[in-house]
């Protein structure tokens, strides 16, 4: 798990948008991943540990800080691909 982020002052706000839009798709990825390889229960209890950590603080403390983008992440993650 990474320990830190890099400094992203300076960056551009398309480029934080890119990077993000990028970070979401790879989550798509990997729930489709893993329903693919594991099976449909292994990706939904991914799914589910992760919001739960999310919300808990467990990934990122600082999500919890600002309500605002709390529910955007949170509703994000909900959106994932539903394991078929």
């Amino acid at each position: 798990m990474a320990d830190q982020i890099d400094d992203i002052s300076g960056t551009g706000m398309e480029q934080i948008k890119i990077a993000m839009n990028t970070f979401y798709l790879c989550l798509d990825y990997a729930m489709r991943f893993i329903t693919a390889h594991e099976g449909a229960d292994a990706a939904e209890t991914f799914k589910r540990q992760m919001i739960h950590r999310l919300k808990s603080g467990d990934i990122n403390m600082a999500l919890l800080e600002e309500s605002k983008t709390f529910d955007l992440v949170i509703a994000k993650v909900e959106a994932l691909a539903a394991p078929a």
